[in-house]
Order: structure tokens, then sequence, then C-alpha cells
């Protein structure tokens, strides 16, 4: 089992609202400002089924977010766990370049 950060994504609008977005890609690394490997969310759902975990960290606030399998929209994509703060939103995250 092995545990990847999630440090950006990439996103696309949904069909029925232009302000929200799916998560279509992530990418995963050990800082915050490169990551080494890009994810399609059905890679990251075979990872996660295999046993491996993905997880954001929030910079300011220190905290980590379980990232988890979430279907919207009829759409397979991914969601950061709730807490207290939006630093370790997935949604707040960067997008990979």
């Amino acid at each position: 089992m092995s545990r990847y950060r999630i440090i950006c994504t990439n996103q696309t609008p949904s069909s029925s609202s232009p302000t929200h977005a799916h998560i279509v890609s992530v990418g995963t690394g050990t800082t915050a400002t490169k990551y080494d490997q890009t994810w399609t969310v059905s890679q990251v759902y075979m990872a996660m089924d295999r046993g491996d975990e993905f997880y954001t960290f929030g910079e300011s606030s220190r905290q980590v977010a379980r990232v988890e399998k979430f279907n919207c929209c009829g759409r397979d994509t991914l969601r950061s766990t709730a807490d207290a703060t939006t630093a370790n939103n997935l949604g707040s995250l960067p997008r990979c370049g």
C-alpha cells in the first residue's frame, strides 16, 4: 500500500454549469511545488482499489485531508474529505501545468 500526496488538479466544467467543475486528473509529488506523476481519475480509482491512499496537505494549515471517490452529475471524480479548512481542498489546489 502506497500513499500519494495530490498537489495539483486538472478540471473540466460541468455541462450543467460553467462555474461547477469536475476533477479529471491530478498530479502527485512530495512537495507542493513539483508533481512527479499525473493520474487520471480512473487510474486513481484503480490504485485506491488496490489499497493505495491519496491525500492533500494544506501548507498553511498543516492539515491533511484524505481523498475519496465521488460521483457528481453522473461522472466519476474525486473529492477531499470535509474538515475545518479549505487550504487542503482538492478544488483549492493549483492547476497542473
